[in-house]
């Protein structure tokens, strides 16, 4: 059964590199080789030069559809000129880029997920003590260099003050919880400022505006105050960092 299993893992397409974690060049022969296969299927000559077609179509995937495995190329084009994937334009950028897209949105790549999903969610060992500790130990190590190198540490905060607390150099948080709200206001602030999306923006001044209000009445939510009480975490490690 446990070769069964590794067996299944090395050949499901989906656990191999996607389109961005492979050299491009990789990308283009594949690429090159199934547009090839698509001119002899349908009995068509090979022109003398399909070099601006496949680095087309290979620009298409690598910045479009970077999750495509190369091993997916061929599926998608040999079933998309055979009109599984919609209307069929000849052979041109525009129907490849169809082909793909309508291959990654198929029953038949949605049954590829789950199966990837199984596989890699079967057998998966418990990690050790010392691996926990040890994958502990490293975020916190992450989280040092880039509060010295001037940078926010985002949830990982959590993981390393609950690290530290169980090494008992952290009673509890000892900050103090109205510079916690006024930093949460501050970062929600800025995040707005830096948001482009219209709607999004919106949601967040909704947010930000509830908050406000909540922090006026001293009657935050439970979700308004475990907001706060993750930013004091922060706060507490980017400030022990420091030390």
């Amino acid at each position: 059964m446990n070769n069964q299993l590794i067996k299944s893992k090395i050949d499901h397409v989906l656990l191999q590199p996607n389109a961005m974690e492979v050299a491009k060049l990789e990308v283009f022969n594949a690429v090159n080789a199934s547009i090839a296969k698509c001119y002899v299927d349908l009995n068509f000559k090979i022109p003398d030069n399909t070099e601006y077609l496949v680095n087309e179509v290979t620009d298409v995937i690598v910045e479009k559809f970077p999750s495509m495995r190369t091993a997916e190329i061929a599926t998608a084009l040999a079933k998309g000129i055979r009109g599984e994937y919609g209307e069929y334009f000849g052979l041109c950028v525009v129907s490849f880029e169809q082909f793909i897209a309508g291959y990654l949105t198929s029953p038949e790549r949605k049954q590829l997920v789950d199966e990837k999903i199984k596989l890699i969610d079967q057998k998966r060992p418990e990690p050790t003590p010392d691996e926990k500790f040890n994958t502990a130990k490293n975020i916190c190590l992450e989280a040092y260099e880039q509060v010295k190198a001037g940078k926010p540490i985002g949830l990982t905060a959590v993981t390393v003050y609950t690290f530290i607390k169980s090494l008992g150099l952290l009673e509890g948080y000892k900050g103090d919880l109205k510079e916690a709200m006024n930093a949460l206001v501050a970062e929600k602030t800025k995040e707005i400022a830096f948001c482009m999306d219209v709607m999004k923006r919106r949601q967040l001044n909704l947010e930000l505006e509830r908050l406000n209000e909540s922090i006026e009445k001293d009657a935050l939510t439970p979700d308004q105050w475990d907001e706060v009480k993750r930013m004091g975490k922060r706060m507490v490690i980017a400030n022990t960092c420091r030390m």
